[in-house]
């Protein structure tokens, strides 16, 4: 008999403690039936309107428009020391200037673009007139080299140039006029096959 009393005090007291657990855990928003604090103020003033939650962030990014710059003078208390108290007095009774406000960057002003200079064409060289006479020692189509006092020289034939004297082949001397082009090679204007300087 006396074990069922104990167990049904036991079962009783859980049963009590369960519930002010229950009950204290919902106030304080613990098992989800109330936020907390403002509960009890909710409770006390049932006339009070609910508070709204803080706002959200905004989804679209705030753009800063104004930058502002200062610049602080600082002494160095070195300098103080050395130049003596007067020069210390001095600088305490001067207030910094304050910096000049730049103008923010707005759509309507925007920031002046800095100025760039286009790179400048190099200038092609004129082509330089050429005369020249010298023995011929490789041909291939229209294009011949010629061993000259310039020194070998690679040859190409104008497609108005005008050879007299023979045909352009190993072995012979050939007198070229025509122009040389800024990578060195000649472009014939006329030939003269068995010329002399």
């Amino acid at each position: 008999m006396k074990r069922r009393a104990a167990l049904a005090l036991a079962l009783c007291l859980t049963t009590i403690v369960g519930f002010f657990i229950v009950g204290y855990g919902m106030q304080i928003g613990f098992f989800g039936g109330g936020s907390g604090p403002g509960d009890a103020v909710a409770q006390a003033d049932p006339t009070a309107t609910p508070t709204q939650p803080p706002a959200a962030a905004p989804s679209e990014p705030q753009v800063i428009e104004e930058y502002v710059y200062r610049d602080v003078f600082v002494s160095n208390s070195d300098e103080g020391a050395a130049s003596g108290g007067s020069a210390s007095a001095a600088g305490a009774g001067a207030a910094p200037e304050p910096a000049a406000k730049a103008a923010p960057a707005t759509p309507e002003n925007p920031p002046a673009p800095t100025a760039t200079t286009a790179p400048q064409p190099t200038p092609q060289a004129a082509p330089k007139s050429v005369e020249f006479t010298g023995g011929v020692t490789a041909v291939s189509g229209s294009t011949f080299t010629v061993d000259s006092r310039l020194g070998r020289l690679t040859v190409t034939l104008a497609p108005d140039a005008s050879v007299h004297g023979g045909s352009i082949e190993v072995g012979a001397t050939v007198k070229v006029h025509g122009y040389q082009t800024a990578d060195g090679d000649v472009v014939a204007q006329e030939v003269e096959v068995g010329g002399d300087d």
